[in-house]
């Protein structure tokens, strides 16, 4: 996804890694360009995480406000300013978005993408790393899965995504293994 940014180096190799070794292993690889209404999505889905997450977390918020992790009580902070308008229509944007990630999955199994910028964050136990290139199948409701087993040019883990339509979570597992098969087989 474009609007996600870029990834780094070790990410950019990954994928391209992980790409020939399905193709190799006789899968067909097909660009996919996300229609508006999914790129629309991925760019609100930071207001309906944040004030959803004011929400549920509100009498934490209040109560141990000082106890949470800076990172979440910023969060915390910014959702609790957005209105329920805001959040009503970020949420129709979410919907459409739902809408067009079936002209998205059209033809296709499942896609291949990154699962972070790159390479794990070197011991960095403050963080489970930059979340970017899932959210937009947080938002979806899609099945995604997280498959191991590249390394990046530091040695350090890379994960390569595989995203399945609404529904399929089967599928998306499947097209997991076959990539965890592919990886697990490469010369």
């Amino acid at each position: 996804l474009d609007c996600a940014g870029d990834a780094d180096p070790s990410g950019f190799a990954a994928l391209d890694e992980a790409i020939r070794l399905v193709e190799a292993a006789g899968a067909r690889v097909v660009d996919v360009t996300p229609p508006a209404d999914v790129v629309a999505g991925w760019h609100i889905h930071a207001t309906i995480q944040d004030f959803e997450a004011a929400a549920a977390l509100a009498f934490e918020h209040e109560k141990e406000g000082e106890g949470l992790a800076p990172k979440v009580a910023n969060m915390l902070a910014k959702g609790a300013l957005i209105s329920a308008p805001d959040y009503d229509a970020a949420r129709r944007v979410a919907n459409q978005a739902r809408r067009g990630a079936k002209e998205m999955f059209a033809g296709i199994d499942a896609i291949l993408t990154y699962a972070a910028p790159g390479a794990a964050p070197k011991f960095d136990l403050g963080t489970t790393g930059d979340h970017r290139y899932n959210r937009l199948w947080t938002l979806l409701g899609t099945s995604c899965v997280s498959v191991p087993g590249l390394t990046g040019v530091d040695g350090f883990p890379v994960g390569i995504q595989v995203a399945a339509p609404f529904g399929r979570d089967a599928l998306a597992l499947s097209a997991a293994a076959f990539l965890e098969l592919a990886i697990a087989r490469r010369s």
